[in-house]
Formats: structure tokens, sequence, C-alpha cells
């Protein structure tokens, strides 16, 4: 078949294969045989429209939310209940922490954080991001063959979004998958048993060359800015053809990790999507494809039909009862419906062997909110949960409630702190990650939760 330029971009684009982009890692696992250091990976999960402080505190320590605090509460979860919609959480007790009464102002807008979530700075889904997230900077820092992987439920209709999540650095958005047939053809088409699959792998590798000799020829026909624009494409289509020749290395291990394609890969359904792409999320942190994943689980359009929940996410947010549930509800459920899928993936990294401990041990894993604790909120409160990742004993991730001094009191602590505790623990000598709040100017609000590291 002889393809056109026209032809050529758009197939690529349906591809998605520049999606994710490629960073030399050779030095970096190079270096992990001469220590015999164990990777370190990160896992963001984040939903929409807020996560309620209350929704994530045990019943026993409820108490400590209704009235004001002054000094950082730490206590135990051994022996002590989840909340219902957590209960899925139990056997990861040892490795959870709860944490209470961090802040976000520096970047809370509307409905959305945007990047705020996880770069603790103001984003906008309007305007490009003013620098990097922790997920895109980890991802530099700890790079792989898929330094970032983003995957986002989608609408069925689209196969990569860009939702002012993550980003590589200023103005650089990263994608995010929504298909997860796409997604799995571009993580691991290079050994797909589906005939579909591996034509439309083998396809895209001849789209890549075809890309790439295109544009080498269309740039003598240019100088100045636009052949450095036409440079930067043509090291990413470089950089793609060299990421596949390292696939084409890991052919055992792949074969080994790769998910099982069900039919949550192709349903129509949303949450089947997000149940896929959980499977995806674990199958590629254990196979060694990506250190650094995002998960973005729903947007304001979302619904949830495929656990009961016809409704919107929005719609949700402002109260709605949707069929024979109120809005409370509506968000136990999906609330439940994440952290289940959340505990299986966990199951699974707990389940392979690494260093003095498992997978999970070298994984940090965060849910959050991508908008604090409200649908419209003030980011007063930004209420998490953290697992696993002790990086050689550096991150105290070990069955506790936190409870920071409430917003303006001394010792009240932010989500800049909470980002710069992640990247200390990964040994990274970052003073402070993100912006500070100029509303708490009185207050020492650089570096880490020192309750969270050794």
């Amino acid at each position: 078949m002889k393809y056109s330029r026209r032809h050529s971009i758009k197939t690529f684009g349906k591809l998605s294969l520049g999606s994710m982009a490629f960073t030399p890692f050779m030095n970096h696992l190079a270096a992990q045989r001469i220590t015999g250091a164990t990777p370190k990976r990160f896992l963001f999960v984040l939903k929409s429209s807020g996560l309620t402080e209350e929704h994530i505190t045990p019943p026993a320590y409820r108490p400590f939310l209704e009235s004001p605090v002054d000094k950082v509460i730490d206590k135990p979860l051994q022996g002590v209940a989840l909340p219902e919609t957590l209960t899925s959480l139990d056997p990861f007790k040892d490795k959870m922490t709860i944490v209470q009464r961090i802040s976000g102002k520096m970047c809370a807008t509307g409905h959305s954080g945007f990047y705020g979530a996880l770069g603790a700075f103001k984003g906008s889904n309007t305007k490009k991001p003013i620098t990097h997230t922790i997920d895109g900077y980890l991802a530099k820092k700890f790079p792989s063959v898929f330094n970032h992987v983003g995957l986002k439920m989608g609408n069925g209709s689209e196969s990569v979004a860009y939702p002012s999540i993550s980003s590589a650095g200023g103005g650089k958005q990263l994608p995010y998958q929504c298909n997860p047939m796409i997604a799995y053809m571009n993580l691991f088409g290079s050994i797909a048993e589906s005939g579909d699959v591996q034509k439309k792998y083998a396809a895209s590798g001849n789209i890549l060359d075809f890309v790439s000799n295109d544009v080498k020829k269309l740039k003598r026909q240019l100088n100045g800015a636009e052949a450095e624009k036409l440079d930067y494409y043509l090291e990413g289509f470089d950089a793609l053809k060299e990421r596949r020749i390292k696939l084409t290395g890991m052919q055992k291990i792949l074969n080994q990790n790769a998910p099982e394609v069900t039919d949550t890969f192709t349903s129509p359904t949303p949450t089947h999507h997000l149940e896929a792409h959980f499977d995806l999320a674990a199958a590629t942190l254990i196979s060694g494809l990506s250190n650094s994943i995002s998960i973005l689980c729903d947007d304001l359009q979302t619904n949830y039909d495929g656990i009961g929940i016809p409704g919107t996410v929005h719609g949700i947010g402002h109260g709605a009862t949707i069929g024979e549930h109120n809005s409370e509800q509506c968000r136990d459920l999906i609330r439940k419906f994440h952290l289940e899928l959340l505990s299986g993936l966990m199951h699974k990294l707990a389940k392979v062997p690494e260093g003095d401990g498992t997978m999970l041990d070298n994984t940090v894993i965060v849910y959050l909110s991508d908008n604090s604790d409200k649908h419209h909120s003030f980011a007063t409160e930004w209420p998490l949960l953290l697992f696993g990742g002790k990086f050689n004993g550096r991150l105290k991730s070990t069955g506790r409630y936190l409870q920071y001094p409430d917003y303006g009191k001394q010792g009240h602590r932010t989500i800049g702190n909470f980002l710069t505790t992640i990247v200390q623990a990964a040994g990274l000598p970052d003073k402070h990650f993100g912006h500070l709040d100029l509303g708490l100017s009185d207050l020492d609000q650089e570096g880490p939760l020192h309750e969270l590291l050794v």
C-alpha cells in the first residue's frame, strides 16, 4: 500500500504511538546491576470531584475531624476498622498511611486542580503547564522504556487525551491512553498473539519509517526555526524506532507478564476500560516497561453505568440522586470500585519477590483527587492514601493515620510538602517540590513531611 504524507500522519495519530516518549535507560539499568539497587517505581491514581476526608477516615478516628487540631495526630491502623468502602485494602493496612489536613490553595481552581494535584502549582485546562508534575519529573529521573504511562477511563470514542493532569516540564503536557486495546498495542504489541494486533504493530513500524524519511526530505526545503521544529519531530520518531528495538530484546519478560486481553479491553462500558487499565498498569510495572504510571479514573462527564450508576460524576458532585442512590451513596460505590481495583493491582505486585521484599515494597502508590476534598473545593484539605515504597527504609508508610494541624496553624503542611516527601524518599536532593501558598507566608512551608521520612 502506498502512503501519502497526510495518510501517514493521520494513521500514526490513530495508533497513538507518539503518545509515550522514550528516553535511553541502559545507564540506569547498568547502575542497578553494579550497585544491586532495586528499581524505584511510582503509581498515581486520581479521581475527580473531590475526596472528602470523612470518606477515608477510620470511624475510631473521626472525632479528630470534629474539633480544631493544632498538632500532628499520628495513630496506628492496626486493630482499627477501616471505612466500609476501604475494606478491600485491609490486607495492606501495614503498608498504608492515611494523610489528612494537608492543603493545596496554591493550585485550587473550581472543578479541578488540574496539574496542581501532582505539581503543587496553579494549573488550567486551557493553558500549558508552567513546569513538571511529579510523575513527569520522576519519569525523567528514573528512566525506563516508556518513561511515563498515562491511562484514563475514556468515553468510548477517544483513543488518547490530554487531561491537564501530568506534564514533563513547561508547556509539555503528557498524554493519557483512553482505549485499552491501543494502550495494549503500544505496550505489549510486540508479543501480541492476536493477528490483528500484530498487523497493526507491524504497520505502525512501517509508518514510523515512512514518516521519518518523509520528514527528512522535507527538512531539506526548510531552514531556521522551521528546520529546528522538524529536528524535534525527527528525534521523536528515531526514539520510537529505538524503543521498538528495546522491546524486541524484552520478549521473554513481556511474554511472561503481559495481561490477558479479556472482554474488558474491547467492551463499550467505561468501567470495563478502567478494569483493563489497572491490569495494564500492573503488567507494565512488573515487566519493567515503566517506572512512572498515572491512572485518571474518571472526569466530570464519566458515567458509571457498569456499577449501576447511570449518571455523570458532575451531576453526582452537585448532589444528584441516581436511581436508588443519593449522591453520597454514589460516591461511596465509585470509591469502593476504585479501591478494589487498586487492591487487585497491589496483590499482583506483592506476589513478585524483589530484593529483600516484594515489588510492592519498591513502588510508591498514591490515591487522591485532582480537586482536593470537594466538587468545588477551597483546597484547605486534601486527603489522600499512600501505600508501599519503603525505598531502602527511607519512606515510612507503615499502617498509620496522620492528621496535620488545621490550615493556618503552626505545623500545617501542604500538597507540596507531600510531593517533596516522595521525591526525597526516592533519594533526590530537591529542597521543595512545587509552589508555596502565599496565604501561609508566616509558616515554614518548605521541605517534606518529616513524619513519613526516616
